[in-house]
This record gives C-alpha cells, sequence and structure tokens, in this order.
C-alpha cells in the first residue's frame, strides 16, 4: 500500500478525532454555562443553545472540510503519486552516494594504485550512472593490473550504459577479454544476462545466470540470481507457446 497515503491517513484521522473532541467539550462547556446563567439570572437571561451549537458546527464543519482538501491537494501534487511505492532513486539528489563518491576519490588520493581502491570507486561512479568517471578510474586500474578480470567486467558494464544499452563491438571485445581471462566472471555475465533478459532473449539470460551460479571467487546474491533464473523461464514458457501459433 502506498505509504504517503498511509501517513496521510494517519495525520487525518489525529486532526479530525482532535478537532471531534474539541467540539464535544465545547457543546458541554456551552450546555453547563447556560445551566450557570439560568440559575443565578432566571429565566430572563439565557444563552440559546440551538445558535450556538449552530455555529459551532458550522465552524467545525469548515475547518474539517479544509482539512480535507489540503490533505486530497497534498496527495494528488506530490508528483506521480500512483508510482511512490515503485520509485526509483534520483542519483542527482541521492546525497549518501555523493559521500560515498568523496570517500571513495579520498581513498584514492591517499592510496594511489591501490587496486581495491579504484575498484570500489569505479563502483560508485557506475552506481552514480557517472560512467565516463567509471571509465577513466578502471583505466588507471587496467594499466597497473591489465588481467584485472573484475575491472574488464565493470569497464564493459560501463560502455554498455554510457552508450544507452547498445552492445556495440568495442564493448564486446572488453567482454570476450574478460571472459577469456575467467569464464564466470560476475559483472560480465550479469551484463550478458541483463541484456539479452531486456531484448528478450530469455534462455541467453538464463544460461548467463547459471554460468554466475558456478561463480566460486566473488561473492553475489545467490536468491537474487535464482530469483531471475525462474522468472526467466517463467516468460520463457509464456513465449514458446505464442511462437507455436
Amino acid at each position: 500500500m502506498n505509504t504517503l497515503l498511509i501517513c496521510i491517513s494517519l495525520i487525518l484521522f489525529c486532526s479530525l478525532a482532535f478537532l471531534f473532541c474539541h467540539h464535544y467539550r465545547y457543546d458541554n462547556e456551552v450546555a453547563s454555562l447556560e445551566k450557570e446563567v439560568g440559575h443565578f439570572f432566571g429565566s430572563n437571561i439565557s444563552i440559546d443553545s440551538n445558535d450556538t451549537k449552530q455555529n459551532n458546527n458550522y465552524y467545525f464543519g469548515s475547518i474539517g472540510l479544509f482539512i480535507l482538501s489540503v490533505s486530497a491537494l497534498l496527495y494528488l501534487t506530490i508528483g506521480s503519486y500512483e508510482k511512490l511505492d515503485s520509485a526509483q532513486v534520483d542519483y542527482n539528489i541521492d546525497y549518501l552516494l555523493v559521500a560515498d563518491i568523496n570517500k571513495g576519490q579520498k581513498l584514492a588520493e591517499d592510496n594511489p594504485g591501490d587496486p581495491v581502491v579504484l575498484l570500489g570507486l569505479a563502483q560508485s561512479y557506475i552506481d552514480g550512472g557517472l560512467y565516463n568517471d567509471a571509465l577513466v578510474t578502471l583505466e588507471q586500474l587496467l594499466a597497473i593490473d591489465a588481467q584485472n578480470t573484475e575491472a574488464l567486467g565493470l569497464k564493459a558494464t560501463s560502455m554498455y550504459y554510457r552508450d544507452d544499452r547498445v552492445m556495440n563491438m568495442d564493448t564486446s571485445l572488453v567482454i570476450a577479454r574478460a571472459l577469456t581471462l575467467h569464464h564466470e566472471e560476475l559483472n560480465t555475465r550479469l551484463l550478458l544476462a541483463n541484456d539479452a533478459y531486456l531484448n528478450g532473449d530469455y534462455q541467453k539470460a538464463i544460461n548467463n545466470w547459471e554460468i554466475v551460479l558456478t561463480n566460486k571467487k566473488q561473492i553475489f546474491n545467490r536468491d537474487a540470481i535464482n530469483y531471475a533464473i525462474n522468472k526467466s523461464k517463467g516468460l520463457l514458457m509464456q513465449v514458446k507457446p505464442a511462437m507455436a501459433h
């Protein structure tokens, strides 16, 4: 359920409950005051409780309507409210990511030529969509260790997304080099699987994800890979009958 809707509903409920309690208390105080006036001054002077209640109800209704209107307007104008639960991070304002990049840059300055530091900085750049910066960092790393397959996999990934998900010849050459050195290289296989999945080649995606599961050198989320495989198998079963017809 939409988190924003829940929050607004709770605030709205509490506000209306407070107003109702205040309204109820005010009516009781008016009734009590009317009795006191009648007791001290007799029947010649009294407060018309009906008029008072009508005025009080008018103000109570106006305030309640105002709160409802503001809540609805807020919910409708915050922007794409129907997509809030599936929203993606806007890296232009992701200050945590900026802090991570700044930290990586500082580490790279303090530890020049450290492959682990450069690899981490490149990954941060990729996470932020800064693919050209990632490529510059990876080239520095590959100049130190030309056979770093993880760096080659990230380089291919950066080139692919830099070129708007186009698998061109240069990217394919980097992929071939990475897989020649390490057949199960994680980043390279994930890139091939994701590209195949996006292009509807579910069997190719499954094949690459299954190779990832044989990787013993790199750490990854096996549950996520298995989920992707099972989902692709389901889509593949849907595609085959359609192709048969």
